[in-house]
């Protein structure tokens, strides 16, 4: 089995993320018909539900001509198992991010500590080691996105001790 059939999701999972993204943005350009127009003059609240859709789209766009590459590319070929195997350990520490910035948010530590947790797994799951590195890009990155969000779009982030200590 080479390094090249190991190594990242096959091209049934690229595809079907894919085909998830296309359902994602689906979903949100079917919202957006729903919400009420602007009612004044310039940007209105469906702006950016629109470019989140135009962005999913395009994202899943890639995904499928990343998964046609892959399917070229594997065509005749098989593993020895019969199956392009996965990064589990990869997998792990996603997962382990997303579950527990959800237990971040839903304990009270906020977006900018729980988005942190979440940027350094996935780092850690891209092999990138933790060290002070991973933290302080997800921890500016996290603040940039609340600090914009709450105070050029006045949307509402769940905030925690540090929000409240830098934001009011």
């Amino acid at each position: 089995m080479s390094d090249s059939e190991t190594k990242g999701p096959g091209w049934h999972a690229t595809a079907t993320v894919g085909a998830v993204l296309f359902g994602l943005a689906a979903v949100i350009g079917y919202d957006v018909t729903l919400m009420a127009p602007a009612q004044a003059v310039g940007v209105g609240p469906t702006a950016a539900m629109r470019i989140v859709a135009l962005l999913l789209v395009v994202l899943g766009l890639a995904h499928v001509a990343k998964a046609l590459r892959m399917r070229a590319a594997l065509h005749g070929k098989t593993s020895e198992l019969g199956a392009v195997l996965t990064n589990r350990a990869a997998l792990g520490w996603v997962l382990g991010g997303l579950i527990g910035m959800i237990l971040i948010l839903q304990l009270g530590g906020g977006f900018v500590i729980g988005s942190t947790w979440l940027f350094v797994s996935t780092a850690r799951a891209f092999g990138q080691p933790i060290r002070i590195k991973s933290p302080a890009i997800g921890f500016l990155l996290a603040a940039i996105v609340f600090a914009f969000f709450t105070r050029a779009l006045s949307l509402s982030l769940p905030a925690g001790p540090l929000e409240r200590l830098f934001l009011g």
